[in-house]
């Protein structure tokens, strides 16, 4: 993947609104409830909040938030390409670089699987095609993705918006948010944690599992020693074996 340049928000936002209005509502209200987000105390505020504290705890709080406020936290914006790219593609941060959103306005081809890290809001305006789609972080899709896994990892406030239609042969979740605002066409699903949300239908060709008691119905390798879902085998499993090898 090349990084073909820096965006503000601003641009950003406007390349959003010049493909869909719709995709660009959705995509820039996530990030302004989430990265851009800013739960800071106006001056009064603070300084009424000051006068209950003790004169050393107000002084060492009054100096973290000038420090706070010093410090330029927002994330970094890319404009990317991976038209090169046909294998795989991990979307990832460098070392102290914190939140990154990256834009790719084309779309993604791959025989291999797309990953993206946690700390990563992928937005792509066109279609998806991989192995296998795992998105730690957030992904917005404007088109379709195809896939053989979608899974949406553990981890907090990320989701997968896609706004067209999704067709799997697993869509699955560990805690993590999935819609599709048209269809979603699979062979299994699997979601214990949160909610896979199809706006147009969900056609699942097998019984879904969805609830507690369900686990049992996954094949032992997927569950760990606490009777849970085991993520790390779950993505082994995958990369090596047909999905039917995750099922009793």
């Amino acid at each position: 993947m090349n990084e073909l340049q820096q965006l503000t928000k601003d641009q950003l936002y406007n390349k959003l609104k010049n493909r869909s209005e719709n995709f660009n509502a959705t995509v820039c209200t996530a990030l302004e409830n989430s990265l851009f987000d800013e739960h800071t105390l106006n001056d009064d505020d603070l300084s009424e909040f000051l006068q209950m504290l003790d004169e050393e705890t107000a002084e060492k709080i009054k100096e973290a938030s000038t420090q706070v406020n010093d410090e330029d936290d927002s994330p970094n914006i890319v404009l990317a390409e991976s038209k090169g790219v046909t294998t795989s593609l991990d979307v990832t941060t460098k070392n102290g670089e914190g939140y990154k959103i990256v834009l790719i306005e084309h779309d993604i081809n791959l025989s291999g699987n797309l990953f993206i890290e946690e700390y990563v809001v992928l937005i792509i305006t066109g279609n998806i095609k991989a192995k296998n789609i795992i998105v730690n972080g957030s992904l917005y899709c404007s088109g379709n993705i195809t896939c053989n896994v979608l899974f949406g990892a553990s981890s907090n406030d990320n989701e997968t918006h896609v706004e067209r239609n999704i067709s799997s042969g697993l869509i699955a979740e560990n805690g993590h948010y999935t819609v599709a605002k048209g269809n979603i066409h699979s062979k299994y699903l699997v979601s214990f944690h949160n909610e896979i949300e199809g706006k147009s239908g969900r056609f699942i060709e097998n019984p879904t599992l969805e609830n507690a008691d369900d686990i049992e119905m996954l094949s032992p390798e997927m569950i760990d020693e606490h009777g849970h879902f085991d993520e790390d085998s779950f993505l082994n499993l995958i990369n090596n074996h047909p999905i039917e090898a995750l099922f009793k």
